[in-house]
């Protein structure tokens, strides 16, 4: 009997670092612990993602540049890039004129995108710091993009806030929606269709639209009203 309830315990204990470490990546455990995840696997990050490099120009870069183009050489912030996945993707396009500033809480992962993006010195700029406060004045990017990171910053919504708030007016911003089931494992960091599209409304933001973009994830598209778009 003794038996059984020592590997029920184990059991129990075993699952409960299963959600808090691997499932929701740290989040219920702080900031600094996500941070710190992330440090440890940011040399495997891109084998773990298996990104495909044809699938994401397909259905990132190219979506978002059509977005764009009436914007000669757009800014792009690109908040919490990890490896740098998107400034890559934007960069490589014969099409994309602009630059790119790409900012990440963990330097070992700021670290490999510095390798990812040594043939575009010049056009991208990498920056070691949170989401939350960014470092930017107000109105200052064309577009600002933060995929697959919401759910693992201290606060959504607080997030949301600066990159709209960076955003120039009339400007887009494109952010991603987790809706796979261990998305509904973040509990109240969960959030619905509706209930992503009444935030980004809220925050002020106009032309709200929710696409479907891969397994687990939704596309989450704003504009920022200004002179041509209110």
């Amino acid at each position: 009997m003794i038996w059984f309830l020592v590997l029920v315990l184990l059991a129990f204990i075993l699952g409960l670092l299963y959600y808090l470490l691997i499932a929701t990546e740290g989040i219920f455990l702080g900031r600094r612990v996500v941070v710190w995840l992330y440090d440890r696997v940011a040399r495997q990050y891109d084998g773990i993602k298996q990104f495909d490099a044809d699938y994401e120009e397909a259905f990132l870069a190219r979506p978002l540049l059509r977005r764009l183009e009436d914007i000669p050489a757009p800014h792009i912030l690109d908040v919490a890039t990890g490896t740098g996945r998107l400034p890559a993707l934007l960069l490589a396009q014969e099409t994309f004129r602009g630059r790119v500033t790409a900012l990440d809480a963990s330097a070992p992962m700021l670290a490999q995108a510095q390798q990812k993006l040594t043939a575009y010195a010049g056009r991208v700029t990498l920056i070691h710091h949170p989401a939350t406060p960014l470092p930017f004045p107000d109105d200052f990017f064309e577009a600002v993009t933060c995929l697959e990171a919401l759910e693992f910053l201290p606060s959504d919504a607080a997030a949301l806030r600066e990159m709209v708030r960076v955003l120039k007016p009339d400007g887009l911003l494109l952010t991603s929606r987790r809706r796979d089931w261990e998305g509904k494992a973040f509990l109240h960091r969960y959030r619905s269709r509706d209930n992503m599209a009444d935030l980004l409304r809220s925050l002020g933001l106009i032309q709200v639209e929710i696409t479907l973009w891969q397994v687990g994830y939704d596309q989450v598209w704003g504009v920022k009203p200004g002179r041509l778009r209110d």
